[in-house]
């Protein structure tokens, strides 16, 4: 009893169990060994499941660990799709962990500022082509004199592109254009006047003068 006592303290158990059982070989109504034993088992029990326990959280973080490797590795290559498989897979192994949310998370974000990069740089070449053939327009109207139909043009492709400077160029030069013709219509309008006038006095006197008057 005093050696299987020692060897149960030293958590030695096998060679407790088999001192126990000797005890009880010489004297098999002794509860005491009896007791041990079966307080021995319960400790192999624990023991037992203590490692089945370890070997299982052991074998879960090597899982885990490795969904998250290469969930990182798909993230940093931006394969979004297989890093959000990866991280759902170490969620559904560590349900808690907050590291593969906050990456699932990002995924989306990136995900949502490509998508919403894509439709800029798409809004940007349809504007950039819808200026380009406004301008097209409007130049060709302009190097045909038709003033006032390029400037609608070149205001249109203004609007599509406000920072663009030729469009507001064009426009100032053809209201100077347009201010000039408006001068000169004016002054041939005037002129056409004074000869009209010119010419109804002079046959009115050819006429006074074949009269004698």
């Amino acid at each position: 009893i005093a050696a299987a006592d020692a060897a149960f303290k030293a958590a030695n158990y096998d060679e407790a169990r088999a001192k126990y059982t000797d005890a009880l070989g010489l004297k098999p109504k002794e509860k005491y060994p009896t007791d041990q034993l079966a307080a021995i088992g319960k400790k192999l029990e624990e023991l037992a499941a203590k490692a089945e326990a370890d070997r299982k959280a052991k074998e879960l973080d090597e899982q885990y660990n490795a969904a998250i490797t290469a969930a990182d590795a798909a993230f940093q290559q931006k394969d979004y799709d297989g890093a959000k498989k990866k991280y759902n897979d170490a969620l559904a192994l560590k349900p808690k962990e907050k590291y593969p949310q906050d990456q699932l998370a990002a995924i989306a974000k990136a995900i949502a500022d490509a998508a919403k990069k894509a439709e800029e740089e798409r809004l940007a070449k349809e504007r950039d082509a819808k200026y380009q053939a406004l301008m097209d327009k409007a130049d060709a109207l302009f190097g045909k004199n038709q003033y006032a139909e390029a400037k609608a043009q070149y205001q249109e492709a203004s609007g599509v592109k406000p920072a663009e400077a030729r469009p507001k160029e064009r426009i100032a030069e053809i209201d100077a254009k347009l201010d000039e013709l408006a001068r000169q219509a004016e002054a041939k309008r005037k002129q056409d006047e004074l000869d009209a006038k010119y010419a109804a006095l002079i046959t009115s006197a050819d006429k006074k003068f074949k009269d004698k008057q």
